[in-house]
């Protein structure tokens, strides 16, 4: 009998500074805890983050590990190369500080050191058997959401295509979201990392597995966006803003780990197998096209996308409500200067038949969309919008 869940994290520690407070939060989760490996990513250690955590640990009289090795939209080689780092250095805890990369990384790091590989013997879901040593993760992005999903992503460069691992020992036991941590993220990595989490928030808002639970969630990540992902791509020292953007971005995950993502996100993965293009960025790209697609499959919860985003919807039809959600949308990319012309990419129609075939093979995500889909409607809305 399968009965319907909500999962998410145990503990989350939320407020600027939160960072200094690391040591005592893994005392919390491991008190005899030793050795401590850090995950991360060049970017975030070449601004000092990795290292200002380090020394917090440090000075805590814990021995700290780095593995800063983590790639932007990860192969399964580099999942492979923080493991052999972690078997090496046998951790007690995994940290995981970065954006959605980097705490895949870390979660599916801290479940692999107790479960024999091979790696790709996990993707799918729930096939890990056994917990790994506990894990902390620290987000630097408002986006991903991925401090507080059970999910980890991973591309296959063989097969031209990003495959999910999906396990509930992946959850992490605390979180950290810091807002301090997220103010020199230039505007293009805010506003294409924002995007994500409203697109999180709303594929899983108007999917079929949608619950009271999530949409509670859902909606006011959506709202918050509204209000705050231009503030933040405007002016990045606006701290309310930030700190609502990294409000939005957890709240959001803990919905899309619950119901999973749908349409939009198998598109984006299918095209991003093949280009080098950031995640963000190909879901915010076509993220309207989706909605128009989507949104006579359930008008009422796009009517109420619209209004959460800033639409006066008052007196009107879900039909027509629903359509000012995608204009909204549609206003705020213009805003944050992202375009939603597949071309402006250099992305090839060669590509369209493999792209739309991968995309209706992920199943995990296809069969949450609010609306049946073939491979020939993918392949209509990549053309329409090229």
């Amino acid at each position: 009998m399968n009965l319907t869940t909500f999962n998410t994290v145990p503990r989350i520690v939320h407020d600027r500074g939160s960072l200094a407070g690391l040591p005592d939060e893994i005392r919390l989760v491991a008190k005899d805890a030793a050795r401590v490996l850090i995950v991360s990513d060049p970017g975030v250690k070449g601004v000092g983050i990795v290292e200002r955590a380090a020394a917090v640990m440090t000075q805590a009289g814990l021995e700290v590990k780095v593995f800063a090795e983590v790639k932007a939209d990860p192969a399964f080689e580099v999942a492979e190369a923080s493991l052999a780092f972690a078997l090496e250095c046998r951790p007690d805890v995994v940290v995981g500080i970065g954006g959605g990369s980097s705490l895949d990384i870390a979660k599916l790091t801290s479940v692999m050191v107790a479960n024999a590989g091979p790696i790709k013997r996990f993707v799918g879901m729930e096939l890990v058997e056994k917990p790994g040593v506990p894990l902390l993760l620290v987000p630097t992005t408002a986006g991903t959401g991925s401090e507080v999903t059970s999910i980890c992503v991973l591309g296959d460069k063989e097969n031209r295509v990003k495959k999910g691992i999906v396990s509930r020992h992946m959850f992490a036991r605390t979180v950290l979201l810091d807002p301090d941590l997220t103010v020199d993220l230039p505007a293009p990595v805010t506003a294409m990392t924002g995007m994500d989490a409203l697109v999180h928030a709303t594929e899983s808002f108007t999917g079929v597995r949608a619950t009271p639970f999530t949409d509670a969630l859902n909606f006011e990540a959506i709202r918050m966006v509204g209000a705050n992902l231009r503030r933040a791509f405007t002016n990045p020292r606006d701290y309310e803003a930030r700190q609502n953007m990294l409000y939005a971005s957890c709240i959001a995950g803990m919905a899309f780990s619950n119901t999973q993502n749908a349409l939009d996100h198998a598109i984006a993965l299918a095209i991003g197998g093949r280009y080098p293009l950031p995640h963000g960025l190909l879901t915010a790209l076509i993220f309207p096209w989706v909605m128009e697609f989507n949104r006579m499959g359930n008008p009422e919860k796009f009517a109420r996308v619209a209004l959460a985003l800033g639409e006066d919807t008052t007196g009107m039809a879900a039909a027509d409500a629903a359509a000012l959600s995608v204009r909204a949308v549609r206003s705020l990319l213009t805003d944050l200067h992202i375009s939603t012309q597949l071309s402006a990419y250099n992305v090839s129609r060669d590509d369209f038949a493999g792209i739309a075939k991968d995309t209706i093979a992920a199943v995990r995500l296809i069969s949450n969309n609010p609306r049946p889909v073939t491979a020939d409607d993918v392949v209509r809305l990549l053309e329409a919008n090229y």
